[in-house]
C-alpha cells in the first residue's frame, strides 16, 4: 500500500455538482489526472503536499471539529482513483470517524475503484463524450466502471458536461450505455463553464433537444449548473 498521496488542498465548501449541489462537503482534492478535458477548472497538476494518511486523517478530524458536520467527505481531484493504493489504507480510518464517503470520479479506472469500493457511499461520475472533452474515446473504461459501481450498490448518478461542440450522437450513444445498465440511475447534464479554451456554453435549444433525448431511455434527467461558480465558492 501506498504510505503517502500528493494532495492539493483539504477545504470545506458547497458541494456545486451533480444531485448533491448545495450541501456542505469537505472537499480533499488530490493530485493528477488520467485525462486532460479542455475545460478543465482545475490546476489539478499545480502546487502539492505528500502526505501520509495519519496526517491527512488529523487534518480531516480537525476541520470536521472546527466546520462540520458535513453532509460527506468529497474525495475529488484531479482523479483521486489515481491514488487508490493510498485510499485503501486510509478510508477504513476515514470511516472510523463516521464520515459520509463521497467519490468524485471520470469512470474510467474500474480495476481502481474495486479496490476502494467497501468504503465509498456515493458515486459521482463523470461521463466524457469526447467532442465536449476535446480528448480520447473511453466508452470501454466507463461500461465497465459504470457496471461495477452499480453492481457495488453504492448511490450512484452520472453527470456529462455539455458544451456547444457536444454532438447528439454521442450524447445518445452516452444515455444508452447508462440505460442498459439502469434506467433509474440518475443523469445530471451540466452545461460547462466557459473557462480557457471553451467560451460558449451550449444553447438553450441544445439543452432542451438533449434532455428529451435522454428522456426517451433515461427515467431521471436533470439540467444543472457548477452552482459554486454561481455563487464564487471553490
Amino acid at each position: 500500500m501506498s504510505k503517502t498521496a500528493r494532495v492539493i488542498e483539504v477545504f470545506p465548501s458547497i458541494q456545486g455538482e451533480g444531485i448533491h449541489a448545495g450541501r456542505r462537503h469537505l472537499f480533499v482534492r488530490f493530485w493528477n489526472c488520467n485525462l486532460a478535458c479542455h475545460y478543465c477548472d482545475t490546476d489539478y497538476k499545480g502546487p502539492y503536499r505528500e502526505v501520509t494518511p495519519e496526517a491527512l486523517l488529523s487534518e480531516v478530524e480537525t476541520l470536521v471539529r472546527q466546520s462540520g458536520p458535513f453532509h460527506a467527505v468529497s474525495l475529488t481531484g484531479g482523479e483521486p482513483l489515481l491514488w487508490a493504493p493510498f485510499l485503501k489504507g486510509w478510508l477504513p480510518s476515514l470511516k472510523s470517524l463516521g464520515q459520509r464517503v463521497y467519490l468524485e470520479t471520470n469512470g474510467t479506472l474500474d480495476a481502481s475503484f474495486k479496490e476502494v469500493s467497501g468504503w465509498v457511499d456515493i458515486v459521482a461520475m463523470d461521463l466524457k463524450p469526447p467532442s465536449a472533452t476535446a480528448d480520447r474515446s473511453v466508452w470501454t473504461e466507463h461500461d465497465a466502471f459504470l457496471r461495477s459501481a452499480h453492481g457495488a450498490g453504492r448511490e450512484l448518478f452520472v453527470k456529462i458536461v455539455v458544451t456547444a461542440d457536444t454532438r447528439e450522437e454521442e450524447l445518445r450513444k452516452s444515455f444508452d450505455l447508462v440505460s442498459q445498465v439502469d434506467r433509474k440511475i440518475p443523469v445530471v447534464l451540466q452545461p460547462v463553464t466557459p473557462w480557457g479554451p471553451v467560451r460558449q456554453p451550449p444553447s438553450e435549444e441544445q439543452i432542451a433537444r438533449w434532455t428529451r433525448a435522454g428522456e426517451e431511455t433515461l427515467s431521471d434527467v436533470r439540467v444543472l449548473p457548477q452552482i459554486h461558480r454561481l455563487l464564487g465558492v471553490r
